[in-house]
């Protein structure tokens, strides 16, 4: 028994089910009638539970609309059959597998009762002939006849038909009607038709709609007499519901064999990824004896390394130090530092976006001093150290808070004496002062924040110059404007975004005399710096005040709290301390000079150039500006001119070196605007003497992808004077064991952030006690690794076999990428292509869970393709590689297969398979059933 109560179903504004209440008996035939547009179809799927609707039907006990998905899902494939106007069957299947695919989708017993019902249905319908046939092969008519034999298979209590006759002629769907006469006798037959003459023929119950409503009900007293229907009885069991396995693996090869173009080229592109990874693998085991037997003829047997046990480079972010902790340091070092000064690092553009001017106040109309706004507040000046050379119109000693002396550029001088009436002449506007007041005002605006405020002030004095900007005898007048004034709250963590957009992150400094280098360098020596990290302030933090200027002119020091993971400098003592064997220490960093102990790797952290030749370096520096990423490494740079980086270590380039006590030729430097080089480089560079001749250096400082694709790179350079020589047959430049940290910071800039030591090296007196002064300093310092690199050889070239690996199996990466988007593709193309028989599969009772199988199984088929073709290729390519690299090296290089690479390319394709199946499989899981049946 089928109870409708007060079920409605809304589209938009109009309800096409309005208020329906409805009981239909447990057998016979029940044909529902209407115009077009009336809501029979969509009374059949909502008692098949394929839309939602408001009210409740209930099936023999079942409320649909208290049954979630899968709930229904499964009790649709147990108890409903369908039929539909277009059949809706599986094309590019057999006959016999159409029938019993809900069969195999729910039944746990033998294939052979299974084939026999089907058969038996076969028989019903009249398609004997036909059970093995495809059907895209079929007629209108026994397309349908399989359609009512799929209905039947699994035995419904109720059969749904939609339209069952619309597309055969007279003859075929009396025969049709005829069948689903028989089944009426046994289940619930309910069909939508349009055909009266049909309806008055077969139905026991005739239903009328009109507008979402049924307009009449009449029953046809035919006597229902038990027909018997010559099929076998199946026995059900409770196994959950699933696609059978060799349907989804049928499907899938058929959908392959059409598309073979399609297939061929992804599965061409998806093997090319898999054997990069196959050949990265056995080319690692193939080279690595070769790797160790050159790394052997190169390393420093007397050389010793130590690391960070746990070596990240930033953990917490930046902190600003403490003001009592600032002040603390500046009363240690007071013959250094003049005094300590705040700045902000916020964007103060976005601050006020509406309103963030300087105004006239004593003028009739709004007026505003152009060029000025809050950011020359925070970048002010110190009058009473910085001194501008003429102040009008006259000098001064000291100001008030709420007074300020202006720096303007001449237009503005004439823009602010048009506003006052008076000449336009600097001459004029310093007489003004004299006898006026002259008041100014910020005015400032954000109306995201509801936040208006203007703040008045006194100009008792400016001075021209070529930017504009305020000067104070107040070192923390900033901080008197902002946050007294102002009333702004203030953070010390300067990384991330504050919790209010309003809070400005307040960073204290250093002004310094002219020994700020000597401060610098003493600090790093000095443990109680040791927390501490000094920045020298630059355009980041300055954007207007310190655009042009150079790092070496700049006397702010900004103090930041040390938060990274790093090895103090003065350490070295404390080492130095356990055994006294060891010397000459040399720092790397990220930034500056680096020291990779594990892979035998050290040099200067980016890409550097030395010339004797200016025009040499030019022409280096314009080469390297923008390079193609496919030339990158084939650049030839002037013959005069010497590059060092770390990559370049084991292959001749620049590198660093302690000077020592003295120099063979000239002298030792006296600051890091001199350096001594080695014979070999200034015969290089120089081509004969280079003493006291002027070294020019570039230093990559940053690089960028461009949008055409090119490398852009940005280089800073300097000139340093060559002081001195040492005799040497290598490429290298001396200075003291600060140098590779304070000539970064101070020449170039680079941040101390990136200049915080991770690496260590240092030199052996006695080569035979490394291994005690190793055991030794272990003991002393257990977060710290000390390493032997002749010792440890074997471990650092698998490692260097480790990045080997990689650099090999990076040309796959792309073709990895593509092959997974590209099936990703392939697997959405196949959804699309098959939306009609995965909408099937929903509407007869198949979860949309066990629907995803649709994809994720053709995507497992093509990546298994893939590594057969994948398997081959590359054993073919073993071969040939083998033969080559043997020609290369001139040796009997041996190459041996790595069987381990067949599973990593087994593993890898599995891996694309699952990645591309997964999206596409979550976006067909909101494919609609009934609108994907309408393709």
């Amino acid at each position: 028994m089928i109870t409708f109560t007060n079920v409605k179903k809304k589209y938009e504004n109009r309800y096409v089910i309005n208020n329906i209440n409805l009981k239909l008996p447990r057998y016979g035939m029940v044909i529902i009638e209407g115009p077009s547009g009336c809501g029979k179809t969509t009374l059949l799927n909502l008692l098949s539970g394929l839309i939602d609707f408001e009210g409740d039907i209930n099936v023999d006990g079942h409320h649909i609309n208290m049954m979630n998905q899968k709930q229904m899902a499964e009790y649709r494939l147990k108890n409903y059959g369908f039929i539909f106007q277009d059949f809706k069957l599986f094309e590019n299947e057999s006959v016999i597998k159409n029938i019993i695919f809900p069969l195999e989708a729910i039944s746990s017993s033998s294939q052979e009762t299974k084939i026999r019902k089907c058969n038996d249905l076969i028989n019903l319908v009249g398609l004997k002939r036909n059970a093995k046939q495809k059907v895209n092969k079929l007629s209108g008519g026994e397309k349908q006849r399989v359609a009512i034999a799929r209905a039947l298979v699994n035995g419904p209590k109720i059969i749904l038909a939609d339209e069952p006759t619309g597309a055969l002629d007279s003859k075929t769907a009396i025969e049709v009607m005829n069948i689903l006469e028989k089944v009426s006798a046994k289940s619930l037959v309910i069909i939508v038709s349009h055909d009266d003459e049909l309806a008055e023929r077969y139905a026991n119950q005739l239903i009328k709609m009109k507008d979402g409503k049924i307009e009449s009900i009449s029953y046809r007293h035919k006597e229902l007499k038990e027909k018997y229907i010559p099929v076998s009885k199946l026995f059900f069991t409770s196994k959950k519901p699933s696609v059978p396995s060799s349907f989804l693996l049928s499907h899938t090869l058929s959908s392959v064999k059409q598309k073979k173009w399609r297939t061929s080229i992804c599965n061409m592109v998806t093997s090319l990824g898999l054997i990069g990874i196959g050949l990265a693998t056995s080319l690692s085991s193939s080279i690595s004896a070769n790797i160790k037997k050159s790394y052997s003829q190169i390393v420093d047997d007397s050389k010793i390394t130590v690391t960070m046990k746990r070596n990240d480079q930033s953990i917490y972010g930046q902190y600003a130090a403490s003001y009592y902790e600032v002040m603390d340091m500046a009363e240690r070092y007071s013959d250094y530092i003049i005094d300590v000064g705040t700045t902000y690092y916020n964007d103060f553009e976005s601050f006020f976006p509406q309103t963030n001017a300087l105004c006239m106040a004593d003028t009739i109309y709004y007026h505003q001093i152009p060029e000025m706004s809050a950011r020359h507040i925070n970048e002010f000046r110190w009058l009473d150290v910085e001194k501008p050379n003429t102040i009008y119109p006259e000098q001064i000693d000291e100001l008030r808070d709420d007074q300020v002396v202006l720096s303007l550029t001449y237009p503005m001088v004439q823009d602010i004496c048009f506003e006052l009436k008076i000449e336009r002449t600097v001459t004029s506007l310093s007489r003004y002062l004299q006898t006026n007041k002259l008041n100014v005002y910020f005015d400032f605006r954000n109306d995201n924040w509801e936040y208006s405020d203007q703040q008045l002030l006194e100009v008792v004095g400016f001075t021209l110059e070529s930017q504009p900007g305020i000067y104070h005898t107040n070192h923390m007048w900033n901080e008197y404007m902002f946050e007294e004034r102002m009333r702004f709250p203030v953070t010390d963590i300067i990384s991330g975004e504050s919790m209010y957009p309003w809070t400005l992150k307040k960073i204290y400094y250093f002004y310094t005399n002219d020994g700020r280098d000597e401060f610098i360098d003493l600090t790093r020596m000095d443990e109680t710096f040791n927390p501490y990290i000094l920045e020298i302030a630059n355009e980041m933090y300055y954007p207007w005040l310190f655009s042009d200027i150079s790092s070496q002119n700049i006397q702010r020091l900004l103090v930041f709290s040390n938060l990274l993971s790093n090895i103090p400098v003065n350490y070295f003592e404390h080492f130095q301390s356990i055994s006294d064997e060891i010397s000459n220490p040399i720092f790397g960093t990220y930034g500056g000079y680096s020291i990779y102990p594990s892979n035998m790797m050290f040099g200067f952290s980016s890409y550097m150039y030395f010339s004797g030749s200016e025009d040499s370096l030019i022409e280096t520096v314009d080469i390297n500006t923008s390079l193609n990423t496919e030339t990158n490494e084939k650049l030839e740079i002037p013959s005069d001119v010497s590059s060092g980086h770390f990559s370049q270590s084991l292959t001749g380039g620049v590198n660093f070196a302690l000077v020592g006590d003295s120099v063979d030729y000239g002298r030792l430097p006296l600051d890091y605007s001199e350096i001594v080089i080695s014979s070999y480089l200034a015969k290089k560079v120089f081509q004969g003497d280079a003493l006291n001749k002027t070294l020019y250096v570039a230093y990559l400082y940053s690089q960028s992808m461009s949008s055409s694709g090119n490398i852009i790179r940005h280089f800073k350079t300097t000139e340093l004077s060559v002081c001195g020589i040492i005799d040497s047959d290598k490429n290298l430049i001396y200075h003291n064991m600060n140098w590779p940290i304070s000539f970064f910071q101070i020449m170039f800039g680079v941040s101390s952030f990136n200049l915080s030591v991770n690496a260590m090296m240092f030199e052996v007196k006695d080569q035979k006690k490394i291994d005690e002064v190793i055991t030794k300093l272990k003991r002393a310092f257990p977060d710290y690794e000390f390493s032997d690199p002749m010792n440890e050889i074997n471990a650092s070239v698998n490692q260097v076999c480790f990045y080997i690996e990689i650099a090999l199996a990076c040309f796959s990466i792309i073709a990895v990428i593509i092959s997974t988007l590209l099936l990703s593709i392939c697997n959405y193309l196949y959804v699309l292509e098959n939306r009609k028989d995965i909408g099937l599969v929903r509407c007869i009772g198949i979860n949309k869970n066990e629907a995803r199988k649709f994809v994720i199984t053709h995507s497992v088929v093509m990546c298994l393709i893939s590594f057969v073709l994948s398997s081959i290729e590359l054993l073919l390519m073993s071969v040939f590689i083998s033969s080559e690299l043997a020609k290369q090296m001139g040796t009997a290089f041996t190459f041996s297969f790595n069987y381990l690479s067949l599973v990593y390319m087994f593993a890898l394709a599995f891996g694309i398979s699952i990645i591309s199946s997964l999206v596409i499989s979550f976006k067909m899981n909101r494919l609609n059933p009934l609108e994907a049946l309408k393709h």
